[in-house]
């Protein structure tokens, strides 16, 4: 230790005595990736100006002398805010914090996750106190439009300290002294009273030379000493709670910035000092083959980079002072169906379904096929509004964070319009219009192989409706169970005919239209069949069905009222093959469903056959899971 340097815990008076300090608690749930977030978001906000290369963290495990530290001193502190607890017989879990603390920092080599950036402003003039020595200070670049909003998210890197301390160092240009470069540390304990004169103390100290100043220059350790204009950051007693440390980092440095990597904003390396061979370097030449080794299932945020890789933004329309939002998607079978809202920085905020916590995404009733899509902002301005929305933990974003009324529905309001112009954007890229009424032709190839695909003009089949007359009877031994909709042709069974009417409305017809004569009858003569009664009322209407994989089916129909007033028909989905070849007995059964148009319509799927009652009169629209090929099948309704 420097014998300039030193602990210094300012005394309490009569201050609040803190026992826990929990500002940290909105990133303990997951601690590593949220400290990746917090940290790398930070070095994005320095982004030093006129510099085009991308800005470099690096996550470094290695270990440091307990005599660079003043492990000695601060035990000292630990012991007095343990026999405190004690004392005062608190929770065994927080006097365990404390125990823990002393035994990181008795080790001859302190564990340190280094954590550094470069081509950053470093932390000039005022930046410096709010990081260190300030809580709930928010001071950013004045360039751009910072990620941070509530000045919490610097304490996200004690959740993996067990010795309950952070060294900081930071190195930049001031224009009157020239280089400058400073260090100083910080522990978050408890209220204690003083191991020499038995005063109380506040619970944050700080590490730095005697006269209360941060270290300077060459009274800095090596280690703590930065090559280039930037910040560090030092976590003493690093504990990632992971078996993986760098395999955790490396995830949430993907997940998280994958837009910044991709647009050569970022860098992040992330390296150990025990093994080298380990080291991963995360750049936009690397992140594509990153994707495919960290997962066997590719992570929602893949698709999201994807659309953002291979599709051009398209733009909303400008929404008031807020400005244009940049929109990418992409279409694919696997994509998650969801609108993830990426800042100006790069980072991904927040992917929720929920509007409470993601009013940016849309959630229509439109037959989509699977999708992801990216929204941000094209503005600072913009950026900067979305931001006073953040949690603390910058996971979610929310209009109920604003306290004045007034801008609280404006803030829905633009949201709102956000959404449907969203919602345009993506109907257009769906090509919904069309969707329903047009098929590839390479899909129907074994029922037109008169038709090449892959001649000019055909490679799409225009599909019209045929109207039939509607049967105003229907016969008595019809099972009710038997109405249902096809995707390529009319279903006969059991001398009956199942078809949709003008409307899409299941109906069943009896064959020819009229009366069957029995056999041996006379046409013509009234014979001793029982009376038709009056064909029943259809339980859907509307009908539609799209495949949208091989084992994948989109359906959608407007409910209709049962025989009590006000009440829906219960509905019954099922898959049975099609056409000549249709077999009761091989039923395909439906392993998973997904309701579109209402997340909280609630079903149930018991031996392959799923089963609803609409909670609403609106239009109804399911994703359909099977448990085989649909190629040539039917859907059948009940």
């Amino acid at each position: 230790m420097s014998a300039k340097a030193g602990w210094q815990f300012p005394p309490r008076s009569t201050g609040i005595d803190y026992v826990h300090d929990s500002s940290s608690t909105h990133f303990s749930d997951d601690p590593l990736p949220k400290l990746v977030r917090e940290v790398i978001q930070n070095s994005l906000d320095a982004r030093e100006s006129g510099i085009s290369d991308p800005i470099v963290v690096k996550f470094a495990d290695t270990h440091v002398a307990p005599s660079l530290i003043g492990a000695v001193q601060l035990s000292k502190h630990l012991t007095a805010c343990l026999e405190r607890a004690k004392n005062e017989r608190m929770p065994q879990e927080l006097r365990r914090v404390y125990e823990n603390a002393r035994k990181a920092l008795k080790r001859k080599r302190i564990r340190c996750l280094r954590i550094t950036d470069s081509n950053t402003t470093g932390l000039h003039g005022s930046n410096w106190e709010a990081l260190v020595e300030r809580e709930g200070d928010v001071r950013k670049s004045e360039t751009g439009a910072p990620g941070g909003s509530y000045g919490t998210g610097k304490n996200a890197v004690f959740n993996v300290s067990d010795a309950l301390s952070v060294f900081y160092s930071t190195r930049f240009v001031d224009g009157r002294n020239g280089r400058v470069e400073k260090m100083q540390g910080k522990a978050t304990l408890m209220s204690h009273p003083d191991p020499a004169t038995g005063k109380d103390l506040q619970h944050i100290g700080f590490y730095r030379a005697s006269k209360g100043d941060p270290l300077i220059t060459k009274d800095i350790p090596d280690l703590f000493r930065l090559d280039d204009t930037g910040t560090g950051v030092f976590i003493m007693g690093f504990n990632p709670r992971s078996s993986d440390w760098m395999g955790e980092v490396t995830s949430a440095v993907i997940e998280n910035f994958f837009y910044a990597i991709h647009h050569k904003q970022l860098v992040v390396e992330v390296s150990s000092d025990s093994d080298r061979s380990d080291d991963v370097r995360i750049t936009h030449e690397t992140i594509d083959q990153l994707f495919g080794e960290r997962w066997d299932r590719k992570p929602s945020a893949y698709y999201y980079y994807k659309a953002i890789r291979d599709e051009k933004a398209e733009q909303t329309p400008e929404f008031e002072e807020v400005g244009v939002w940049d929109v990418h998607i992409v279409l694919d079978e696997s994509a998650p169906r969801r609108t993830a809202y990426v800042n100006r920085n790069g980072m991904l905020i927040t992917e929720s379904r929920e509007q409470k916590a993601n009013p940016m995404a849309p959630k229509g009733k439109n037959l989509w096929p699977n999708y992801a899509v990216v929204v941000s902002p094209s503005t600072d301005e913009g950026d900067t509004w979305v931001r006073t929305m953040e949690t603390p933990s910058h996971d979610s974003v929310s209009p109920g964070h604003l306290r004045d009324d007034k801008e609280r529905r404006r803030a829905e309001r633009i949201f709102e319009h956000a959404r449907q112009e969203i919602r345009k954007i993506v109907d257009k890229k769906a090509d919904i219009k069309r969707y329903g009424d047009t098929s590839n032709l390479e899909e129907l190839a074994k029922w037109f192989r008169e038709l090449d695909p892959d001649a000019p003009g055909n490679r799409k089949l225009h599909v019209d409706v045929v109207p039939t007359p509607i049967s105003q009877y229907t016969s008595p031994e019809i099972d009710e169970e038997e109405t249902s909709i096809s995707n390529s042709e009319d279903t006969q069974d059991g001398g009956s005919i199942e078809r949709n009417d003008d409307n899409g409305d299941v109906v069943d017809d009896q064959q020819d239209n009229g009366t069957v004569a029995e056999e041996g009858s006379t046409p013509g003569v009234e014979s001793n069949r029982p009376e038709r009664r009056p064909a029943r009322r259809p339980r859907i209407r509307k009908s539609r069905v799209i495949p949208t994989g091989s084992t994948e089916a989109v359906i959608a129909f407007d409910p209709t009222e049962g025989p009590t007033e006000g009440e829906l028909n219960e509905v019954s989905i099922r898959l049975t093959p099609a056409g000549g070849e249709r077999d009761r007995e091989d039923r395909i059964r439906i392993i998973d469903a997904i309701v579109l148009s209402d997340d909280t319509q609630e079903f149930a799927i018991e031996d392959g056959v799923l089963s609803l009652t609409p909670d609403t009169n609106e239009r109804v629209q399911l994703r359909i899971v099977a448990d085989s090929e649909l190629d040539g099948y039917a859907l059948k309704i009940g």
